[in-house]
């Protein structure tokens, strides 16, 4: 199992905000689960199961590039920056 976190320099939508917006898991089936934060526009969060790392990324990371979104794994030092 190995802890993620997603950070976004920019929000293009206005929904998901900006700086750290989830946090994430990937289990050693290669399934995702992810943890949406809520801000100060959307209240609301929520929690997604992926059945791989790259289908999350296909709809959340590389889709929007103009969101200059980045994924620090928890091996990374950046990880404990954030966390």
């Amino acid at each position: 199992m190995k802890k993620f976190i997603m950070i976004r320099t920019n929000d293009i939508s206005g929904v998901s905000g900006t700086g750290r917006v989830l946090d994430g898991v990937q289990f050693t089936n290669g399934k995702v689960a992810i943890s949406w934060f809520g801000n100060d526009k959307v209240k609301a969060t929520s929690v997604t199961i992926w059945d791989n790392f790259e289908d999350f990324e296909s709809v959340h990371v590389t889709s929007h590039p103009e969101n200059q979104t980045k994924i620090i794994w928890e091996d990374d030092p950046e990880f404990l920056k954030n966390d």
